[in-house]
């Protein structure tokens, strides 16, 4: 039975959060589900939905309570006949949630990040009555979420999924010859939005204390954002610039990922379970992370990376030479990670699981 998914995205950029949601649309198509998505117009997950050929409106979401947006969104709902909606955002979190109780359709709040919510009535109102289901894509999340005040019960984890294969056996490509960078060289990368929870500027603080030293590697940021400027300054003023690359926002991550000899992802803010480090993990590539919300379940230390504080570039820079040095702790790490993202984070897992919770709200719907 076909089952008819409308997920509402109202966010300025192309993440992981954004980038789950095209995923999911593009892989539970084979499963019988047809989805339609709803993203503000101009947005990046707007153009790379249309990119994809996947089926999307622009709606504006200019508030919480936006009266003409929520027009849009009823006429889309009865359009489509949708039996469920997935809400990713607080902006079309209320205008979705809101119209699809009117209509009698189950809604999934989403919740990407770990980030902790007010505790005041309206946040009780939509992780509340407003949902059926909150989904969180990592324990932690969840964790953070009873802490606030939502009940256990109504919290569901499907952390995001990846396949395994697609970068298990992924070959080097271009990014050395299009930066410059030797093709002996030893290269770590982070891979993220160029945002601040990101922590670009700690990469790139631990990368200058490195370079300082004397450690003979290159560096590179890729991903775009809102952090970008404040990167080149720092590149500027801290020196180095030649050794630290910024590739921008590239589509070749497997190949990417097979050039890198280490990942790092410096977050500085919770998050959840992050794609860039199970991309990693899959490609065999040793980890070096921050020890911040959901970033723990994946990133454990001394068993599938090595972990420091957020913001201590001193320690950040210490973890990238001793895995740089000792290869023999590097692979052993790379090598658990790649066991337990095919164990627990497969994209089939997460597309099961999926599956069943929208199949489940879908029929509560017709009881």
């Amino acid at each position: 039975m076909t089952l008819r998914i409308l997920h509402t995205e109202s966010s300025p950029s192309l993440g992981g959060q954004e980038l789950r949601i095209l995923l999911e649309m593009e892989a539970l198509a084979a499963r019988g589900y047809d989805s339609v998505l709803v993203a503000r117009p101009g947005t990046p997950i707007l153009a790379e939905a249309q990119r994809r050929g996947l089926r999307v409106y622009g709606v504006p979401l200019r508030s919480s309570l936006d009266l003409p947006s929520m027009i849009k969104l009823a006429l889309l709902m009865r359009r489509h006949r949708i039996d469920v909606v997935n809400a990713h955002n607080s902006k079309d979190g209320w205008n979705a949630a809101l119209v699809a109780r009117m209509l009698s359709i189950p809604v999934i709040r989403s919740r990407h990040i770990a980030s902790r919510i007010r505790t005041g009535y309206f946040s009780r109102l939509i992780y509340g009555p407003l949902c059926d289901v909150v989904m969180t894509t990592g324990r932690d999340i969840g964790a953070g979420l009873v802490e606030r005040g939502v009940n256990a019960d109504r919290i569901e984890a499907i952390p995001t999924g990846i396949d395994p294969d697609r970068f298990a056996n992924a070959q080097p490509g271009a990014l050395r010859v299009d930066l410059g960078i030797p093709a002996g060289a030893t290269l770590i990368g982070q891979i993220a939005v160029l945002r601040g929870d990101k922590g670009p500027e700690y990469f790139v603080r631990a990368a200058q204390q490195l370079l300082s030293e004397g450690f003979d590697a290159w560096f590179v940021l890729v991903g775009e954002g809102p952090a970008r400027k404040h990167v080149e300054a720092q590149l500027a003023a801290g020196g180095h610039a030649s050794r630290i690359k910024l590739a921008g926002f590239r589509r070749d991550i497997p190949a990417i990922l097979a050039d890198l000899d280490l990942f790092v992802l410096a977050a500085r803010s919770p998050e959840g379970v992050p794609q860039a480090i199970l991309q990693a993990h899959a490609a065999r590539v040793p980890v070096v992370a921050t020890t911040v919300g959901g970033v723990r379940e994946v990133a454990i230390h001394e068993e599938t990376a090595l972990c420091t504080a957020p913001r201590d570039v001193a320690g950040l820079a210490s973890a990238m030479r001793k895995l740089i040095e000792d290869r023999e702790l590097a692979s052993q790490l790379a090598e658990r990670g790649h066991r337990m993202t095919r164990e627990h984070y497969s994209l089939n897992l997460m597309l099961e699981r999926m599956d069943r919770l929208y199949r489940r709200l879908a029929a509560s719907r017709r009881r």
